[in-house]
């Protein structure tokens, strides 16, 4: 179950968001160790909290902390009871694939619970400083990771240079109803870009073609969801969370040049070598 930033509680929760316990913190370090060839992945990394009186409830038995998993493309969904300290979570076997949601969480486990921390903010009253089993009282903030295969797929693997009779010369048009990205460009274009290709110039299409067309690719994600059954739509999704890209917000321009690692440096190099 993943839990939005948004929600209200009506007692206390230790979480940035909030600030319910001022100053007080709760996060989790988290990284990924996988072989996707293999199926293997391991959560490593640690969890902290700095509340002595949440801490106390842990180890009175009247709490427990643990991460919350969810993988919607494996349909997982859950609560993965774990200590403070270092984590160590197997998730091999192929039960995750795809964007992976984790968050830290401390669960009240009994009920009547007393909330007694001094950092609680004042204005919360005596009735809403007592939980009962199941309450949250702890939330770290978010955490997403990209497991399987398709984040190591490069782009080239889904942009496919196309020739189309109907596009006129000089100009190409990006094709997203296919498995792949396919580039339709004009006969007498199509062959001079498929030579350039095979030159040492080719580096030179970074930007005057992929980069345009990758942006054109990330405005229709984020514009609606009608192509999330292609192929295409799988790998850069992936690629996009292996570089921390957020679809939805990030600046595009910025987005198609980190998936791309800095087109125009590439360009700088090539006439830079070509001049000397």
């Amino acid at each position: 179950m993943r839990i939005k930033s948004s929600t209200s509680f009506p007692h206390p929760i230790l979480c940035q968001d909030t600030g319910d316990y001022g100053s007080k913190v709760f996060q989790i370090n988290l990284e990924m160790q996988e072989d996707p060839e293999s199926g293997h992945a391991v959560l490593e990394g640690s969890m902290m909290l700095d509340d002595q009186s949440i801490q106390e409830l842990l180890e009175s038995g009247h709490a427990l902390s643990g991460l919350m998993i969810t993988c919607l493309d494996t349909y997982l969904d859950r609560f993965q009871p774990c200590a403070l300290g270092n984590v160590h979570i197997d998730l091999s076997g192929g039960i995750v694939r795809g964007p992976i949601y984790i968050r830290g969480t401390v669960v009240a486990s009994k009920n009547d619970s007393p909330l007694n921390s001094k950092w609680i903010d004042s204005e919360f009253p005596r009735q809403a400083r007592v939980v009962h089993s199941g309450d949250l009282l702890a939330l770290t903030d978010e955490l997403r990771f990209e497991a399987g295969l398709d984040k190591l797929a490069p782009l080239e693997s889904i942009f496919h240079l196309k020739l189309h009779e109907d596009v006129p010369e000089g100009v190409f048009k990006v094709d997203l109803e296919s498995e792949s990205i396919d580039i339709l460009v004009a006969p007498k274009l199509h062959s001079f870009l498929s030579l350039l290709r095979e030159q040492e110039m080719k580096e030179t299409l970074l930007s005057a073609l992929f980069l345009p067309a990758v942006m054109a690719v990330l405005d229709a994600m984020r514009e609606d969801d009608a192509h999330t059954d292609k192929r295409w739509h799988s790998v850069m999704t992936a690629r996009c969370g292996a570089e921390g890209i957020d679809l939805r917000h990030d600046d595009i321009v910025d987005a198609s040049q980190k998936l791309l690692d800095s087109p125009l440096g590439s360009l700088k190099r090539i006439f830079e070598k070509v001049s000397t």
